[in-house]
Protein backbone atom coordinates (compact mmCIF):
# COMPACT_ATOMS: atom_id res chain seq x y z
CA UNK A 1 0.00 0.00 0.00
CA UNK A 2 1.03 3.55 -0.57
CA UNK A 3 0.41 6.54 2.10
CA UNK A 4 1.46 9.18 -0.08
CA UNK A 5 2.49 10.58 -3.56
CA UNK A 6 5.73 10.26 -4.59
CA UNK A 7 6.59 14.02 -6.38
CA UNK A 8 8.33 12.98 -9.75
CA UNK A 9 11.47 15.74 -10.14
CA UNK A 10 12.34 16.03 -13.87
CA UNK A 11 16.50 15.54 -14.91
CA UNK A 12 18.37 18.48 -14.74
CA UNK A 13 20.97 19.81 -17.66
CA UNK A 14 23.82 20.46 -15.60
CA UNK A 15 24.60 18.94 -12.28
CA UNK A 16 26.24 21.33 -9.46
CA UNK A 17 29.66 20.94 -8.17
CA UNK A 18 31.97 22.63 -5.78
CA UNK A 19 32.94 24.65 -8.46
CA UNK A 20 29.78 25.77 -9.59
CA UNK A 21 28.89 29.42 -7.95
CA UNK A 22 24.93 30.08 -6.87
CA UNK A 23 22.69 33.14 -6.12
CA UNK A 24 19.26 32.50 -4.83
CA UNK A 25 16.68 35.07 -3.83
CA UNK A 26 13.00 34.96 -2.46
CA UNK A 27 10.99 34.07 0.59
CA UNK A 28 12.02 32.20 4.20
CA UNK A 29 12.08 28.69 2.31
CA UNK A 30 14.55 30.33 -0.22
CA UNK A 31 16.70 31.09 2.63
CA UNK A 32 15.93 27.60 4.29
CA UNK A 33 17.75 26.09 1.25
CA UNK A 34 19.74 28.72 0.23
CA UNK A 35 21.72 28.14 4.02
CA UNK A 36 21.67 24.60 3.80
CA UNK A 37 23.70 25.42 0.65
CA UNK A 38 26.26 27.89 2.63
CA UNK A 39 26.74 25.50 5.62
CA UNK A 40 28.10 22.72 3.18
CA UNK A 41 30.39 25.02 1.63
CA UNK A 42 28.87 25.88 -1.78
CA UNK A 43 30.01 29.43 -3.38
CA UNK A 44 26.77 30.89 -2.73
CA UNK A 45 24.77 33.93 -2.30
CA UNK A 46 21.49 34.13 -0.26
CA UNK A 47 19.26 36.82 -0.76
CA UNK A 48 21.06 40.04 -1.15
CA UNK A 49 18.45 41.92 -0.48
CA UNK A 50 17.04 39.99 2.72
CA UNK A 51 14.02 37.71 2.54
CA UNK A 52 11.43 38.79 -0.35
CA UNK A 53 7.87 37.12 -0.89
CA UNK A 54 6.53 38.84 -4.39
CA UNK A 55 8.16 38.22 -7.86
CA UNK A 56 7.77 41.94 -8.79
CA UNK A 57 10.30 42.87 -5.83
CA UNK A 58 12.08 40.02 -6.53
CA UNK A 59 12.82 40.93 -10.21
CA UNK A 60 13.35 44.94 -9.53
CA UNK A 61 16.28 43.36 -6.89
CA UNK A 62 17.76 41.25 -9.82
CA UNK A 63 17.64 44.19 -11.58
CA UNK A 64 19.56 46.05 -9.09
CA UNK A 65 21.59 43.72 -9.22
CA UNK A 66 22.53 43.34 -12.65
CA UNK A 67 23.15 46.87 -13.41
CA UNK A 68 24.89 47.47 -10.11
CA UNK A 69 22.82 50.53 -9.28
CA UNK A 70 22.86 51.82 -6.12
CA UNK A 71 20.63 52.98 -3.38
CA UNK A 72 21.02 56.61 -2.54
CA UNK A 73 19.55 58.71 0.22
CA UNK A 74 16.31 59.61 -1.45
CA UNK A 75 15.70 55.48 -1.52
CA UNK A 76 16.15 55.50 2.38
CA UNK A 77 12.87 56.31 4.76
CA UNK A 78 13.34 57.21 8.37
CA UNK A 79 10.41 55.32 10.63
CA UNK A 80 10.92 53.78 14.12
CA UNK A 81 13.94 55.51 14.97
CA UNK A 82 16.17 53.57 11.72
CA UNK A 83 16.58 54.31 8.07
CA UNK A 84 15.28 51.68 6.02
CA UNK A 85 14.92 50.41 2.51
CA UNK A 86 10.98 49.53 1.15
CA UNK A 87 13.00 47.14 -1.17
CA UNK A 88 14.81 45.34 1.25
CA UNK A 89 14.34 42.97 4.50
CA UNK A 90 14.28 44.56 7.89
CA UNK A 91 17.25 43.48 8.90
CA UNK A 92 18.91 45.86 6.59
CA UNK A 93 17.54 48.79 9.13
CA UNK A 94 19.89 50.95 10.62
CA UNK A 95 19.81 54.25 13.17
CA UNK A 96 22.83 55.47 10.84
CA UNK A 97 21.91 56.17 7.67
CA UNK A 98 25.84 55.75 5.92
CA UNK A 99 25.98 52.67 7.15
CA UNK A 100 22.47 51.93 5.70
CA UNK A 101 23.58 52.59 2.40
CA UNK A 102 26.92 50.99 2.93
CA UNK A 103 25.75 47.65 3.64
CA UNK A 104 23.00 47.68 1.12
CA UNK A 105 25.23 48.89 -1.92
CA UNK A 106 28.05 46.34 -0.60
CA UNK A 107 25.93 43.55 -0.79
CA UNK A 108 24.86 44.98 -4.42
CA UNK A 109 28.20 44.96 -5.54
CA UNK A 110 29.51 41.24 -4.51
CA UNK A 111 25.87 39.95 -5.40
CA UNK A 112 26.73 41.96 -9.57
CA UNK A 113 29.61 39.62 -9.47
CA UNK A 114 28.18 36.69 -8.48
CA UNK A 115 25.21 36.58 -10.66
CA UNK A 116 27.97 37.57 -13.29
CA UNK A 117 29.54 34.15 -13.09
CA UNK A 118 26.87 32.03 -11.47
CA UNK A 119 25.81 28.65 -13.06
CA UNK A 120 22.49 28.77 -11.30
CA UNK A 121 20.04 31.31 -9.90
CA UNK A 122 17.36 29.86 -7.75
CA UNK A 123 14.46 32.42 -7.35
CA UNK A 124 11.21 31.50 -5.11
CA UNK A 125 8.20 33.11 -5.40
CA UNK A 126 6.23 33.66 -1.88
CA UNK A 127 2.94 35.23 -2.90
CA UNK A 128 1.39 37.17 -5.69
CA UNK A 129 -0.24 39.47 -3.35
CA UNK A 130 1.54 43.11 -2.86
CA UNK A 131 1.95 46.25 -1.46
CA UNK A 132 2.21 49.63 -3.53
CA UNK A 133 3.66 52.71 -1.16
CA UNK A 134 1.68 55.84 -2.26
CA UNK A 135 5.34 57.13 -2.85
CA UNK A 136 8.01 54.38 -3.66
CA UNK A 137 5.55 52.06 -5.81
CA UNK A 138 5.55 48.18 -4.86
CA UNK A 139 6.99 47.16 -2.17
CA UNK A 140 8.76 44.43 -0.57
CA UNK A 141 8.21 44.70 2.38
CA UNK A 142 6.15 47.43 4.88
CA UNK A 143 8.17 47.84 7.72
CA UNK A 144 5.25 47.96 9.88
CA UNK A 145 4.76 51.28 8.35
CA UNK A 146 0.73 52.71 8.78
CA UNK A 147 -1.58 50.96 6.47
CA UNK A 148 -3.07 53.88 5.16
CA UNK A 149 -0.01 54.40 3.20
CA UNK A 150 -0.36 51.62 0.88
CA UNK A 151 -2.76 49.41 -0.91
CA UNK A 152 -2.70 46.00 -1.43
CA UNK A 153 -4.05 43.76 -4.92
CA UNK A 154 -3.18 40.37 -6.33
CA UNK A 155 -0.66 40.31 -9.32
CA UNK A 156 -1.48 39.12 -12.68
CA UNK A 157 -0.22 36.17 -14.45
CA UNK A 158 0.88 38.60 -17.35
CA UNK A 159 2.94 41.06 -15.55
CA UNK A 160 4.43 38.79 -13.72
CA UNK A 161 5.76 37.25 -16.87
CA UNK A 162 6.41 40.08 -18.91
CA UNK A 163 8.71 41.68 -15.91
CA UNK A 164 10.58 38.43 -15.90
CA UNK A 165 10.71 38.19 -19.89
CA UNK A 166 12.89 41.30 -19.38
CA UNK A 167 14.86 40.24 -16.88
CA UNK A 168 15.81 36.38 -18.30
CA UNK A 169 16.73 38.28 -21.35
CA UNK A 170 18.73 40.75 -19.90
CA UNK A 171 20.71 38.24 -17.38
CA UNK A 172 21.38 35.56 -20.09
CA UNK A 173 23.08 39.08 -22.00
CA UNK A 174 25.49 39.27 -19.23
CA UNK A 175 26.08 35.44 -18.39
CA UNK A 176 25.01 33.46 -21.50
CA UNK A 177 25.26 30.20 -19.46
CA UNK A 178 23.49 30.69 -16.20
CA UNK A 179 20.30 28.24 -15.38
CA UNK A 180 17.55 29.99 -13.94
CA UNK A 181 15.39 27.51 -10.98
CA UNK A 182 12.33 28.55 -10.10
CA UNK A 183 9.97 27.02 -7.32
CA UNK A 184 6.97 28.12 -5.50
CA UNK A 185 7.24 28.26 -1.35
CA UNK A 186 4.78 25.69 0.53
CA UNK A 187 4.58 28.59 3.27
CA UNK A 188 0.92 29.68 3.24
CA UNK A 189 -0.08 33.13 3.75
CA UNK A 190 -2.86 32.76 5.88
CA UNK A 191 -3.21 36.14 7.12
CA UNK A 192 -4.37 36.85 3.53
CA UNK A 193 -7.14 34.26 3.64
CA UNK A 194 -6.72 30.97 2.71
CA UNK A 195 -8.85 31.34 -0.43
CA UNK A 196 -6.62 34.02 -1.33
CA UNK A 197 -3.64 32.31 -0.60
CA UNK A 198 -4.66 29.83 -3.06
CA UNK A 199 -5.50 32.08 -5.83
CA UNK A 200 -1.39 33.78 -5.35
CA UNK A 201 0.39 30.52 -5.82
CA UNK A 202 -1.99 30.04 -8.83
CA UNK A 203 -1.07 32.68 -10.28
CA UNK A 204 2.77 32.26 -9.21
CA UNK A 205 2.40 28.63 -10.58
CA UNK A 206 0.87 29.66 -14.14
CA UNK A 207 3.39 32.27 -15.03
CA UNK A 208 6.40 30.35 -14.33
CA UNK A 209 4.87 27.60 -16.52
CA UNK A 210 4.96 30.19 -18.71
CA UNK A 211 8.65 31.37 -18.48
CA UNK A 212 9.74 27.37 -18.10
CA UNK A 213 8.16 27.38 -21.57
CA UNK A 214 9.04 30.32 -23.37
CA UNK A 215 13.45 29.56 -22.04
CA UNK A 216 15.52 26.88 -22.31
CA UNK A 217 17.44 27.96 -19.30
CA UNK A 218 14.60 28.38 -16.75
CA UNK A 219 12.96 25.09 -15.14
CA UNK A 220 10.86 24.59 -11.99
CA UNK A 221 11.92 22.52 -8.99
CA UNK A 222 8.66 21.13 -7.24
CA UNK A 223 9.59 22.14 -3.19
CA UNK A 224 5.89 23.28 -3.10
CA UNK A 225 4.47 20.00 -4.10
CA UNK A 226 6.70 18.02 -2.18
CA UNK A 227 5.64 19.44 1.01
CA UNK A 228 2.17 19.98 0.29
CA UNK A 229 1.70 16.75 -1.30
CA UNK A 230 3.81 14.24 -0.46
CA UNK A 231 4.43 14.71 2.78
CA UNK A 232 0.98 15.88 3.35
CA UNK A 233 0.57 16.19 7.12
CA UNK A 234 0.62 18.65 9.85
CA UNK A 235 3.28 16.80 11.96
CA UNK A 236 5.93 18.68 9.01
CA UNK A 237 4.84 21.89 9.90
CA UNK A 238 5.68 24.46 12.84
CA UNK A 239 3.12 25.55 15.39
CA UNK A 240 1.62 27.96 13.37
CA UNK A 241 0.69 25.50 11.31
CA UNK A 242 2.16 27.44 8.19
CA UNK A 243 6.04 26.98 7.80
CA UNK A 244 7.66 23.71 7.77
CA UNK A 245 9.77 22.17 9.94
CA UNK A 246 13.21 21.31 10.22
CA UNK A 247 12.47 17.78 9.41
CA UNK A 248 10.11 18.96 6.19
CA UNK A 249 13.06 21.10 5.19
CA UNK A 250 15.88 18.74 5.68
CA UNK A 251 13.15 16.29 3.19
CA UNK A 252 13.19 19.05 0.96
CA UNK A 253 16.87 19.60 0.78
CA UNK A 254 17.52 15.53 0.12
CA UNK A 255 14.84 15.37 -2.95
CA UNK A 256 17.21 18.45 -3.89
CA UNK A 257 20.72 17.08 -3.60
CA UNK A 258 19.11 13.94 -5.25
CA UNK A 259 18.25 15.92 -8.21
CA UNK A 260 20.81 18.80 -8.49
CA UNK A 261 23.94 17.05 -7.25
CA UNK A 262 26.58 14.19 -8.21
CA UNK A 263 27.67 11.19 -7.09
CA UNK A 264 30.74 13.26 -5.89
CA UNK A 265 29.19 15.91 -4.78
CA UNK A 266 27.27 14.06 -2.27
CA UNK A 267 30.33 12.09 -0.84
CA UNK A 268 31.94 15.42 -0.66
CA UNK A 269 29.21 16.46 1.35
CA UNK A 270 29.53 13.70 3.33
CA UNK A 271 32.93 14.25 4.30
CA UNK A 272 31.92 18.03 5.00
CA UNK A 273 29.61 16.98 7.53
CA UNK A 274 31.86 14.43 9.01
CA UNK A 275 34.39 17.73 9.72
CA UNK A 276 31.42 20.01 11.36
CA UNK A 277 30.40 16.81 13.24
CA UNK A 278 33.75 16.33 14.62
CA UNK A 279 34.01 19.80 15.56
CA UNK A 280 31.12 19.42 17.39
CA UNK A 281 32.58 16.23 19.74
CA UNK A 282 33.06 17.00 23.40
CA UNK A 283 36.29 14.85 24.64
CA UNK A 284 36.61 13.12 27.43
CA UNK A 285 40.05 14.53 28.00
CA UNK A 286 40.82 17.70 25.84
CA UNK A 287 44.65 17.43 26.66
CA UNK A 288 44.98 13.48 25.63
CA UNK A 289 47.29 12.66 23.57
CA UNK A 290 44.80 10.70 21.29
CA UNK A 291 42.42 13.71 21.22
CA UNK A 292 45.39 15.96 20.01
CA UNK A 293 46.07 13.54 17.31
CA UNK A 294 42.44 13.60 16.25
CA UNK A 295 42.42 17.43 15.73
CA UNK A 296 46.18 16.99 13.80
CA UNK A 297 44.10 14.53 11.40
CA UNK A 298 40.84 16.77 11.29
CA UNK A 299 42.86 19.68 10.82
CA UNK A 300 45.14 18.06 8.08
CA UNK A 301 41.74 16.95 6.01
CA UNK A 302 40.58 20.45 6.09
CA UNK A 303 44.00 21.82 4.77
CA UNK A 304 43.37 19.57 1.91
CA UNK A 305 40.14 20.14 1.30
CA UNK A 306 40.87 23.67 1.32
CA UNK A 307 43.73 23.22 -1.05
CA UNK A 308 41.52 21.73 -3.64
CA UNK A 309 38.49 24.26 -3.30
CA UNK A 310 40.35 27.45 -1.74
CA UNK A 311 36.30 29.18 -1.83
CA UNK A 312 36.06 26.63 1.21
CA UNK A 313 35.49 28.38 4.62
CA UNK A 314 36.10 26.21 7.95
CA UNK A 315 37.50 29.25 10.25
CA UNK A 316 34.61 27.86 12.71
CA UNK A 317 34.83 24.37 12.45
CA UNK A 318 39.07 25.02 13.57
CA UNK A 319 38.13 27.01 16.34
CA UNK A 320 35.33 24.77 17.83
CA UNK A 321 38.32 22.00 17.50
CA UNK A 322 40.93 23.55 18.62
CA UNK A 323 39.39 25.44 21.97
CA UNK A 324 39.22 23.51 24.52
CA UNK A 325 36.37 21.93 25.84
Amino acid sequence: MKFSISVVIPSVKKLIDYKDSLIILGSCFAQNIGEKLTSNKFNTVVNPFGIIYNPISIANNLTHILNKSNFKDEDLLFFNDKWLSLQHHGSYSNSNKTECLQTINQSISSSNKQLKKASYLFVTFGSAWVYKHEKYGVVANCHKIPAKHFSKRLLKVEEIVAAYTSLIKSIKGSNADINIVFTVSPVRHVKDGLWENNLSKSVLHLSIKELTENFDNCSYFPAYEIVMDELRDYRFFKDDLVHPTDLAVNYVWEKFSMSYFSKETIALIGNIQKIKQAATHKPFDFDSENHQQFIKNQLAIIQGLTTEFPHFNFEEEKQLLTKKK
